[in-house]
């Protein structure tokens, strides 16, 4: 290759390079300002095991799981909230009952999340499931699927959740679960959505 060839080439590649890089750091700024505002300033949570990291805003309090019996691997609060305000997460990497869902023997998402929200129904004196299913693939990639779920418990108070849930690799179950008291539901929900597009899959 003669110097005016490679001085050309050079030429082409330079502008073609500087842009790439451009549309790189634009990327990874619009993903934190979309994603979690000001995300280096938010906490993080790296589960222990090392199956996933999380982001979440400042003033949430952070809790790993209780014991080695506990199924949910982190609690999120803030005691200044309202009483019912809760964010918990349980990720099964192995879960053995997606077992007919891995083989397509008919398990869909919206079944499995309809069973796990079935087994929680008898701690609440009125628990009423909504039907319609919102589809999306806002955690790592990984389609989801997610209702609300309007309840009373045996307190007389009322409240409602958010259940969010992600099949990861064909093997894994990812459920995020938000409740707050109904007037406040609403406000904090843009922020619930921000942690879930801030999880990581490590596994």
């Amino acid at each position: 290759m003669d110097n005016s060839t490679r001085r050309m080439r050079n030429t082409v590649l330079l502008p073609v390079t500087l842009f790439s890089v451009f549309l790189f750091f634009f990327f990874i700024l619009n993903i934190e300002s979309i994603y979690a505002q000001n995300i280096e300033n938010w906490k993080t949570f790296t589960d222990p095991a090392k199956r996933f990291i999380l982001f979440c805003a400042p003033n949430l309090e952070l809790k790993g799981r209780e014991n080695f019996l506990s199924s949910v691997d982190v609690t999120l609060g803030n005691q200044n909230f309202d009483r019912g305000f809760k964010i918990t997460v349980t990720y099964n990497d192995d879960d053995k009952s997606l077992l007919d869902h891995v083989k397509g023997l008919g398990i869909s998402p919206e079944n499995y999340l309809l069973a796990v929200e079935e087994q929680l129904k008898p701690t609440y004196q009125v628990y009423n499931v909504g039907t319609k299913f919102l589809h999306s693939e806002n955690l790592y990639g990984f389609p989801t699927v997610s209702n609300t779920v309007d309840h009373t418990n045996y307190l007389g108070e009322s409240g409602r959740t958010k259940n969010v849930l992600a099949i990861v690799n064909g093997k894994g179950s990812f459920l995020l679960s938000y409740s707050n008291s109904l007037g406040a539901y609403n406000g904090y929900l843009p922020t619930v959505n921000q942690i879930i597009k801030s999880i990581v899959i490590l596994k």
